[in-house]
């Protein structure tokens, strides 16, 4: 009887035991999916969140693919202290990272800044792809070391890797950053010959090369060899019209675009829409535009809004910039200096004086010099001499000020002032 009870005993713990072990294996499961949705649905602060309380309060157990989510959701939050936290439990865990979390590390610490962490952990690996190159050239790139991110393109091709179209993409723009046009006609060509070199990563960031380079014939060439554009190449060859001073151009493209349906214009493509008829000074097409923009659900979009804000105060048309100023959600300080800047620059200068008083920031000596230059242009004394005032507050040893402070005396013919 004794026996039977024993026995009955120990096949109750064992089922309890085997319980636990399912049920922690639920947990564990159910606990990295939960982290892994909050990722994949951009919601990278709370599955962070996630991540700490779990490690705090539980015996969790993260799976590789979950540490590699949570690597990339601190890249896409810039956030170098998180990610190195991070890394930290990914070194003290009993994890063995495979090449996918390894290429995610590297990535991170390039996205953060931190390019000797990305160094660090690359020269550590044991086992490199194409995927672990670009991830160190993209990092250079990113951070304007042009030249590091081409001596690197250079030994993934001496170690026998070679490039894709992300590659492509990265060591496009790092040539570009040179701003020679030979070397990157000579990388143009390397592009063609390869496999990927007619794919839409490879020949927007040659769109982009060409425009940077003042090319904007080449940028075209590339732009009409593409057989599937998407919004990418068209946003890249409008900003380069608009930005070289091929304004029509820029329109005419835009309007082609949209006539060819199935894409939905950016606020990139509407800022240079918007400075393109700004040049122009063409506010009628600026407001048809402004529908467009409205109608794509970018009307209180700060970048499309700082470009419509200086369109329409270059036409003369103060109060629609006002309207537009005032329609942007949460103006940030580039969208402050936009309404400043394209005040002064139409000659309103009491107005522009008026909105740096009403900045939700402190407003620093650039927009005081830039408020003070455009005094001289206009030759405005009264707002000039307050300009004036508030750079030497800030600078007192700022002796251009005085000398453009009595170039607008000496301009309006205040000889009296000039003296003193």
């Amino acid at each position: 009887m004794y026996m039977l009870l024993d026995q009955a005993g120990e096949v109750v713990d064992s089922f309890l035991r085997s319980f636990d072990d399912i049920w922690e294996l639920g947990f564990i499961q159910f606990s990295n999916d939960c982290i892994s949705s909050l990722c994949k649905q951009n919601l990278y602060t709370e599955a962070l969140v996630a991540f700490d309380f779990l490690q705090n309060n539980t015996n969790f157990r993260i799976r590789p693919s979950t540490y590699a989510d949570l690597i990339s959701a601190c890249s896409s939050l810039r956030s170098l202290q998180l990610g190195r936290k991070v890394h930290d439990h990914i070194l003290s865990s009993k994890c063995q990272p495979d090449v996918v979390l390894h290429n995610h590390i590297p990535n991170m610490y390039g996205k953060c800044g931190s390019l000797e962490d990305a160094r660090m952990v690359f020269d550590e690996m044991p086992l490199r792809n194409v995927v672990s190159w670009t991830a160190m050239i993209a990092g250079r790139s990113q951070n304007g070391q042009e030249n590091d991110a081409i001596e690197l393109y250079i030994q993934m091709l001496q170690s026998g890797v070679m490039p894709d179209q992300f590659t492509f993409g990265s060591i496009i723009r790092a040539w570009s950053g040179l701003c020679c046009v030979g070397l990157g006609r000579q990388l143009h060509a390397h592009v063609i010959k390869s496999e990927h070199g007619s794919h839409l990563i490879s020949q927007n960031a040659l769109i982009a090369m060409y425009t940077k380079f003042d090319r904007i014939l080449d940028a075209w060439n590339v732009f009409s060899s593409i057989t599937r554009k998407d919004i990418t190449s068209w946003g890249s060859m409008i900003a380069g019209f608009s930005k070289l001073g091929y304004e029509l151009e820029a329109l005419s493209h835009f309007n082609e675009m949209l006539h060819h349906g199935g894409y939905q214009p950016n606020e990139f493509i509407f800022g240079s829409v918007f400075s393109a008829c700004s040049s122009l000074l063409q506010h009628e097409c600026g407001r048809q535009i402004h529908g467009i923009c409205i109608k794509f659900g970018l009307g209180g979009d700060i970048f499309a809004g700082c470009s419509l804000c200086d369109m329409y105060a270059q036409c003369g048309l103060l109060d629609s910039a006002r309207i537009v100023f005032n329609d942007i959600e949460s103006p940030d300080l580039a969208s402050w200096n936009a309404i400043i800047a394209g005040v002064a620059r139409a000659g309103w200068m009491h107005e522009a004086d008026d909105y740096i008083n009403q900045m939700a920031f402190d407003a620093d000596i650039a927009e005081w010099k830039s408020l003070l230059a455009y005094c001289k242009t206009h030759g405005n004394v009264d707002v000039g001499k307050r300009a004036a005032e508030n750079i030497l507050k800030i600078d007192p040893t700022n002796s251009a000020t005085l000398v453009l402070l009595c170039n607008i005396y000496a301009s309006s013919g205040k000889w009296e002032e000039v003296a003193m």
